[in-house]
């Protein structure tokens, strides 16, 4: 792919998380509005959460029915104001729950949000490292979650290795992203808060010699979230493998 980028300078990626946090502040603010009209003219106890594709994810990996329904510790890279982690948990009891994201310390702040909701609750930790800069240790989680994530950082390859490498072997990935080829990147080469552009082939090559894959399918074009952006969606579950597993 020429036009790929699987790396960005800091400066590239800040400007990509201000964007970010500002498209998330203005929603949330106008969320806020509406629930408050809402509120006062039907009396509503609860109100909705809000989604970032979140659902359309969970039935693209089966509902997560490969999931076991008790792990230990279990963490969400990337996680944003809404997280995978809300559906991804609801059913089942992880005894360690962190969700980590560069923006974390401003999304617990949008309230009525699952994150913000749980984490004054104390039922999850948050963590605010960039994935480059992930401080857990080798081997530690049962569960690692990055769902449409890379086109966001400033090193796809060093978070898929990082991600990958605080995983314990027989641990469960779960990972999904957003596919970019040299139309789409001619298409999207403005779009200030996706810096990456990567293809279903430069994910395989780190990913699939670690792993024994549940879930493996690439999406087309048109099965996707955005046709006219992205050829494809990738959608993989695996357990790693230990290191007398690999070929």
């Amino acid at each position: 792919m020429r036009n790929s980028i699987i790396r960005v300078d800091k400066n590239r990626w800040e400007r990509a998380q201000e964007y970010e946090l500002n498209a998330w502040k203005k929603q949330n603010a106008w969320f806020m509005s509406a629930a408050k009209y809402m509120l006062r003219f039907l009396r509503l106890s609860k109100i909705v959460v809000g989604d970032d594709w979140n659902c359309w994810w969970g039935s693209q990996f089966d509902n997560y029915d490969f999931i076991p329904k008790s792990l230990e510790n279990v963490i969400e890279l990337g996680c944003g104001p809404y997280t995978n982690m809300r559906i991804i948990s609801d059913g089942r009891h992880f005894n360690n729950i962190i969700c980590s994201d560069p923006l974390a310390k401003e999304y617990i702040n949008f309230t009525r949000r699952w994150l913000s909701k749980q984490y004054h609750k104390g039922n999850v930790l948050i963590d605010n490292h960039p994935i480059e800069e992930c401080p857990f240790k080798d081997n530690y989680f049962d569960l690692v979650i990055l769902i449409n994530v890379l086109d966001h950082v400033q090193d796809a390859e060093l978070c898929l290795q990082n991600a990958t490498r605080i995983l314990k072997p027989g641990g469960y990935f779960i990972f999904g992203q957003d596919l970019t080829d040299d139309e789409d990147a001619e298409i999207t080469k403005d779009d200030i808060g996706h810096p990456i552009k990567i293809s279903h082939d430069q994910i395989d090559s780190v990913l699939l010699p670690l792993f024994k894959t549940s879930l493996y399918k690439v999406l087309s074009r048109n099965e996707g979230r955005n046709p006219k952006g992205h050829y494809g969606t990738y959608c993989f579950i695996g357990n790693k493998l230990d290191n007398s597993e690999r070929g």
